[in-house]
């Protein structure tokens, strides 16, 4: 994977899986670009990539706000003359029955996880069709496929969007030269998957195949497969990562 001075920006990039795919990009030789509303925890990432030999900056951005992130974007094009990669990452879970779910409970799980991608997305657009060339990987998940995994319908919903997001945009900028995919994980170790009980792991863990929860890392590897010149003819696509766990 070569992506040598390439200019990538993480949203959700202070921790498990934006950290993880941020720390990856860098590997390959890109500099990035870490928003989150955590700057404190970003900034210690910045740090890490700025110890591989790569530009590295910490931003707090609200995903939801257009204003965060068209100063973000602003920011990006001054400093660098082009955006290249963009890795929508930034989401929260709840766990929280549709019965018991508030219409704030439903809007701000939305408003992060789908409309935070929506915006990011046309922020970026414009500067890509110029270059004639860019990337665009979202994260799905295997909830926005069967319904949920110790995650709240809203969660779901907002990743099903995601993936349908993810094909509609990949048709909008094929002609451009962009391509736009998205990864969907299925039990990953991370913060957002600690609160899972001991009971229900090792029942998810008889339904994975591999026999093995996934890493946070094994997550980076398909975001810079998708990233990289060795996918140029990919787009459109959900790529599972979940051990087998759904297979379709």
């Amino acid at each position: 994977m070569n992506l040598k001075d390439k200019v990538s920006i993480v949203t959700g990039g202070a921790q498990g899986l934006g950290r993880a795919i941020a720390i990856e990009l860098a590997k390959g030789g890109s500099h990035l670009i870490l928003c989150d509303i955590n700057l404190e925890e970003a900034e210690k990432v910045a740090e890490e990539i700025l110890a591989l030999g790569r530009k590295a900056h910490a931003m707090k951005v609200n995903v939801s706000a257009a204003s965060d992130i068209d100063g973000m974007v602003s920011y990006v094009f001054k400093e660098f003359g082009r955006v290249d990669i963009l890795v929508n990452n930034a989401g929260i879970c709840q766990v929280v029955t549709i019965e018991k779910m508030t219409e704030e409970d439903w809007d701000r799980v939305m408003a992060v996880n789908l409309k935070g991608v929506f915006l990011c997305s046309k922020a970026v657009m414009g500067v890509m069709k110029r270059q004639g060339s860019g990337r665009i990987v979202n994260m799905g998940s295997i909830s926005g496929k069967i319904g949920g995994i110790a995650t709240g319908a809203n969660y779901s919903v907002s990743k099903a969007g995601v993936m349908c997001f993810t094909k509609a945009l990949a048709r909008e900028l094929a002609p451009y030269g962009i391509t736009v995919n998205a990864v969907a994980p299925g039990i990953i170790e991370t913060e957002m998957t600690r609160g899972i009980t001991q009971g229900d792991f090792t029942n998810y863990l008889k339904s994975i195949p591999l026999g093995i929860i996934g890493t946070p890392e094994d997550v980076a590897n398909a975001v810079a497969f998708l990233v990289s010149d060795e996918a140029r003819y990919i787009t459109g696509e959900i790529l599972d990562v979940n051990g087998g766990m759904l297979m379709d």
